[in-house]
Formats: C-alpha cells, structure tokens, sequence
C-alpha cells in the first residue's frame, strides 16, 4: 500500500523543525502571559477568563510537546490543526474579553509564524492579510474609539506591523531551508553521480583484466598445455619400444615422461589461477569433479567423486575456498604420494560445506613431520572465512586432508 504523500505545501515530510520553534515560542509566551495576568491583578471574572484561556492554550500546546519528546512523527496535519485551533481560541478570546487592550493578542505571533513555516510564500502572505483584516475589523468593532485615538492607532498600526514581520521572517527561514536543502541535495546526487562513474569504471577495468586473463589462460592451455601433453604421450610411446631392447634408456624416457606430466599438471594450475573464478553457488560441485576428472587423466591415477546430501547455493567465499584446496590436494598428491587411487567427497551439512581428499599412497606420520607450502597454504585457505582443517595420514596407508567451511 502507497503511502499519501504531503500536499505541496509541507515544507518538511516531517514538520518536527516547524513545530518545535513555535511550540517553545508558544510556552515562553504563555508562561510570561500568565506571570503578568496573575500579577498584582483582582480575581474577577476577567482573571477567571484569562486564566481559563491560558490553560486553555496549554492543553493545546501540551499534545505538539509530548509528540516532540517521545520522538514521536510530527505532520502537516498537526501543525495545521494546532495554528487553526490558536486563532480560534485568540480571537473568540479577545472578543470576549473586550481584547484590543488586553495581552492574548501575542499567541497570534506563535501562530503566524507557524503558518509561515510551513505554506509558501504567497499562501503565507494571503493567510496574514486574512488575519490583519480579521484583526483590525473586530478592534474596530470592539473599541469604538479607536479612531479617534491616536495612541490606540499607533498600538494597532505597531501590532499589524509585527505580524507582517514575523510572516516575513518566517517566510525568508523556508526560503533559506529551502535553498540549503537544495544545494545539499544537488551535492549528494553529484556525489552518486561521481560514485556510479567510479564503480562503472573500476567495473569495466576488472572485466577488461578478467577477459585479459581469460586470453592468456586460452592461449597457455590451447598451446603451451597441449605441446606437453602431447610430448608426454610421445615420450611413453617410445619408453613402452626401447623397454625390451635398452631397458636403461627406457627408464630414462618414464622419468622424462613423470616430469612431464608434472610440468602439465603445474601448467594446467597455472591456468585456472589465470581463469576468473565464476565457480559460486550450485556449480560448486561439477567444479570439483571437473578438476579431480583432470587430475586423473593427467596424472594416470585412478580418480573419483563423491557428493552427499543436497547440493546448494554456497558463498563465494565457499566455492572459491573449495576451488583452491581441491586443487592444492590434488597436486600435493601428485608430486608426493605416488598414489594409484584418489577419493574426493563433497558433503553438504545445514550451515556448511566439508571436502575430502583421500589417496592410497604412501603416506607419512603427519605428528613429526614439518609442513609444507601446500598444507600450510590449504589450513589458511579453511580458516579464512571460518572453517577447519585437518589432516591425516600414516606411512604405507595414504593421507587424507579435510575442510569444513560455512556455507
């Protein structure tokens, strides 16, 4: 549902500013009013009225007050209602009580000025004509004498003049919130503006670096990964001829044949450093089995995947985690183990993700043995984004290194 919006002359969405001036405006005056009129003054009927409007006044200011100090949304609405209210009260008041010599007149000052606040100009300044005619019309009315009075004329001439005063002051305070707050808009959408560009711009630089790498890890893996592999079948070709006939040079021609598989395995690394990695969410596990498929055919080893429980959306902090442990694993099992079998497990839990990796070689004593690159590089890899790591392994029974990171 669509919130109603403000009429066009709410100056503020919430008019907090607006009724915050005039309601402390209005408890000043009141205040003072009702010192002076308790002061020295009889208790007749005219006191009994002047206190009664006074109180009168409070109820109405007390509602605008708790709304401010409760925090409480301030709208249009009740600044509207409480000057509306105020100049029925102030005028019903001075007609009442014979009021063009008494004091209640000043709550017109709060009122105006609210109403200046809060309307644009011209609506301002038609409202204060209103009121003056009101005004000067019901002084008239009320003392007859007042046109023969020339002092009485310079007191209503002085009063007329203050309203228009006040509504002008009030009106120039809009003008400059106004202007201020349309500079400061003007400089926050500049400021977007420039924020757009820069994340425009800083995302084409990151695309043309990602396609950059793409070109190269293209180029290395359709050139310098396919000479090596092919170099590699050449060499077992002629090592499985000279076997019988120069058994010393056919060895030589497997250990060639080792190294070069090594240096593809290493190429092939390299090239998924240089891919950009878009491997998040649902492709975690395909992404795996995609890197344990080409591991195998690499590396002549027997190699599997296996993925439990429901596959999911993962982080990329997740995926990519998965990624560089995964490959990691699989070339520490490659230059050490002398494995003839590789197992990966993929688990999905309810708030994470685990990988297995298990071979069958020849394992070492993972208490006195000193850490490499690699395992030192796969335990921080876990522990950045707030998982484990733990590693297993015993001489003559193979190893086995496991992750488990949220998900």
């Amino acid at each position: 549902m669509q919130q109603q919006a403000a009429p066009a002359f709410a100056i503020f969405d919430d008019c907090r500013p607006t009724v915050t001036i005039t309601v402390i405006i209005r408890w000043l005056l009141l205040f003072a009013w009702l010192a002076m009129t308790n002061y020295r003054q009889a208790h007749d009927a005219d006191w009994v009225a002047f206190n009664l409007m006074g109180a009168g006044m409070g109820v109405a200011n007390a509602y605008p007050s708790r709304r401010i100090v409760t925090n409480r949304p301030i709208g249009w609405h009740h600044a509207l209602a409480l000057s509306l209210m105020e100049l029925a009260v102030i005028t019903t008041g001075l007609y009442i009580l014979n009021g063009f010599q008494n004091r209640f007149y000043v709550f017109y000052y709060p009122a105006l000025l609210g109403f200046s606040l809060m309307f644009p100009r011209r609506a301002s300044f038609v409202m204060l004509a209103a009121i003056i005619t009101l005004y000067v019309v019901m002084a008239l009315t009320i003392s007859p004498t007042l046109s023969e009075d020339a002092y009485q004329e310079k007191v209503l001439f002085v009063r007329v003049i203050t309203m228009v005063g006040i509504v002008a002051t009030g009106t120039l305070l809009v003008g400059w919130e106004r202007a201020r707050r349309r500079e400061a808009v003007a400089a926050e959408r500049s400021r977007s503006e420039e924020n757009l560009e820069l994340q425009r711009k800083t995302q084409e630089a990151e695309l043309a670096a990602l396609e950059e790498r793409s070109r190269i890890a293209r180029e290395i893996h359709d050139g310098v990964a396919q000479s090596i592999y092919m170099l590699s079948l050449q060499l077992e070709t002629f090592a499985d001829l000279t076997d019988k006939e120069q058994p010393e040079t056919g060895e030589r021609l497997r250990q060639l044949v080792a190294l070069s598989k090594q240096s593809l395995l290493e190429v092939r690394h390299y090239v998924f450093d240089l891919k950009p990695f878009l491997s998040g969410g649902k492709g975690a596990a395909s992404m795996v089995e995609s890197q344990v498929k080409e591991f195998g055919s690499v590396a002549g080893v027997a190699a599997e995947v296996e993925v439990r429980g429901n596959e999911r959306e993962l982080s990329m902090a997740a995926s990519t985690c998965l990624y560089r442990v995964t490959q990691e694993a699989l070339a520490n099992v490659f230059k050490h183990a002398e494995a003839s079998e590789v197992k990966v497990i993929l688990e999905f839990f309810a708030d994470d993700v685990s990988l297995e990796v298990r071979d069958d070689g020849e394992g070492f004593d993972s208490e006195t043995a000193t850490p490499g690159n690699g395992l030192r590089n796969m335990r921080q890899r876990a522990e950045e984004p707030g998982g484990s790591f733990s590693l297993e392994s015993t001489p003559g029974q193979g190893s086995c290194v496991k992750i488990r990171v949220p998900s």
